[in-house]
């Protein structure tokens, strides 16, 4: 199975490995035709400060929360020995197991919910002392499960790795296996952790710890969170800067003096079509998609959080989020308007004498 980890991150890591350049370039070259077509110069573009200006999310560190640390004593657990809960608590109590990754540690936490109830009911006639403590210990793992649930996702590498912002921009192409490996891969991750946490919520224990794992190897391969708000982050300052364009040439000189298409409007025409419509539009769109049906998880997450976290998550991470979303959302409608400003002067705009 580690093998088969192995394999899945190098996957991902090799789809990923292509960068970001050509997305950047793409949005580099629509604001200079823009420009041209217009006859205005384009505001520099400067990718690096995409990322200055985005605070960083709360990470694993921030996000862990406590565990309450229970045990049993050695003569206790000596008397388990005929009961697979020996075994589980062994392995819980070892070093290893103090040590252990989140993720692991819940593992172990799930494997005592199901091994308990059988070991209380044998210890039931021989050691009903035993078998009270035993059922003490059950209903004290019972009330902090989603304690060690929310670290095992939150506390971990894998989510910090989600929010890297070092992969760069969302890939463009939608038919492109980046693409379907960066986005799917991420929404098939984000589905399954809210689905693990309401069945733990609901005392359901059972689940594949392959599964689980191989859902963190896709956070931690994908980056997805951070690369969406890099990309959110471009799509609004292309927004913003073509807007001071259009404006800049509508306050200017008209592009259409007698209120008919000239040769230069028919130029800026199929910057329109071609580039904003064709390529920007689109873009925008899928990075969009993505954020909302990303943000829809997060909130339900949130739903699932201990209350030691619960306000650090509303207010930090999707707090953060939204205010990034609206924000690129609004440059976007005034960039859009500006478009109809133009058009409608030079006649172009559909319905438009």
């Amino acid at each position: 199975m580690k093998s088969l980890r192995l394999v899945l991150t190098l996957v991902i890591a090799v789809a990923l490995c292509g960068c970001s350049a050509g997305e950047q370039a793409a949005l580099d070259d629509y604001l200079e035709r823009l420009g041209r077509a217009l006859q205005v110069e384009p505001p520099e573009s400067d990718g690096e400060a995409l990322q200055a200006v985005l605070v960083d999310l709360p990470g694993r560190r921030q996000l862990s929360v406590n565990e309450p640390q229970l045990s049993i004593n050695l003569l206790d657990f000596l008397s388990l020995s005929s009961c697979e809960l020996g075994r589980v608590l062994g392995a819980n109590n070892s070093s290893l197991g103090k040590l252990a990754a989140p993720s692991q540690r819940l593992h172990l936490q799930r494997d005592l919910m199901l091994s308990a109830p059988e070991c209380i009911d044998v210890l039931g006639e021989d050691d009903p002392e035993l078998a009270e403590k035993l059922r003490r210990l059950l209903q004290q793992k019972y009330d902090a499960r989603m304690t060690y649930w929310w670290n095992a996702w939150f506390s971990s590498e894998e989510w910090q790795a989600f929010l890297s912002r070092s992969e760069g921009l969302i890939p463009m192409a939608e038919s492109s296996a980046e693409d379907q490996t960066t986005l799917l891969a991420a929404t098939q991750a984000l589905a399954y952790v809210v689905q693990h946490g309401q069945q733990w919520q609901s005392g359901e224990w059972e689940y594949d710890s392959a599964v689980m794992e191989s859902h963190q190897q896709q956070m931690l391969a994908t980056a997805a969170i951070g690369r969406w708000r890099l990309t959110n982050r471009a799509l609004w300052e292309v927004s913003l800067k073509a807007q001071r364009l259009l404006e800049q040439r509508l306050g200017d000189r008209p592009l259409c003096p007698a209120g008919r298409r000239t040769p230069q409007a028919e130029i800026l025409q199929n910057v329109f079509h071609k580039y904003y419509a064709g390529v920007l539009q689109p873009y925008l769109s899928k990075t969009d998609r993505f954020g909302a049906g990303m943000l829809a998880y997060l909130k339900s997450v949130s739903q699932l959080a201990p209350s030691d976290v619960d306000d650090l998550w509303q207010q930090e991470v999707i707090g953060t989020l939204e205010a990034e979303r609206a924000g690129m959302l609004k440059a976007h409608r005034h960039h859009v308007t500006k478009w109809q400003d133009i058009l409608a002067q030079c006649a172009m705009m559909p319905g438009s004498q």
